[in-house]
């Protein structure tokens, strides 16, 4: 059943009110600022970013339902590879996903409709986003974030992934984690287009298995 305007109004009020009233006071307890739907703090190096994302379909769903967008980068990483034109911009995540990827019982997408326990769903809301926070302060340093790089994402942030290890000139790392891309893809059409973004922002790697 398709909500009234009324309705659709009445839950896009409740989500902003859990965002002021449940999240912004768990994470500016953890040190985060928000601006609009995104929170955002640094540690040291490294900055966290915790992004609610609703869904496009909100008006048209008989709930209201948002995404949890989870974002880490260092400032070391932006300042070695500040950006490179139609390839990768200035700053980046190299650990960027969606909270269920860290912990894998939070839900997919984040629902709720006039009928819901409010109280108890933003305990849980709350809870979830401590255990996410816990999983992403696990990674206490720029190597650290890049080693997860390497090891968890294959085309997430791969320009700067790979742009980073060619700065610092690690060439092992860089090659591996190349080789590692062209394990997966070297097969496919696309392989050419990811070659020379790789090129572009790294220069010419040595294709080597991991």
């Amino acid at each position: 059943m398709v909500r009234s305007a009324a309705e659709r109004s009445a839950l896009k009020r409740v989500y902003e009110s859990v965002l002021s009233g449940e999240v912004m006071p768990l994470l500016g307890s953890r040190g985060f600022t928000r601006s609009q739907n995104t929170f955002r703090r640094s540690r040291g190096p490294l900055y966290d970013v915790i992004n609610f994302q609703a869904n496009w379909n909100n008006s048209v769903t008989p709930w209201y339902g948002f995404f949890v967008n989870v974002g880490v980068g260092s400032v070391e990483i932006d300042q070695a590879c500040p950006g490179h034109p139609h390839v990768h911009p200035p700053e980046g995540f190299l650990l960027d996903r969606r909270w269920e990827h860290l912990v894998p019982d939070a839900p997919y997408e984040v629902r709720f409709d006039l009928r819901t326990d409010m109280s108890a769903f933003g305990a849980n809301l709350c809870t979830n986003l401590e255990r996410v926070i816990d999983e992403v302060e696990r990674t206490t340093s720029t190597r650290e974030l890049v080693e997860y790089a390497v090891t968890n994402n294959l085309l997430i942030a791969y320009e700067k992934t790979c742009c980073y290890l060619a700065a610092t000139n690690d060439t092992d790392t860089l090659n591996a984690y190349v080789g590692r891309l062209h394990e997966y893809f070297g097969h496919q059409d696309r392989w050419k287009t990811l070659s020379d973004s790789i090129s572009a922002v790294a220069g010419p790697v040595v294709l080597r298995r991991i």
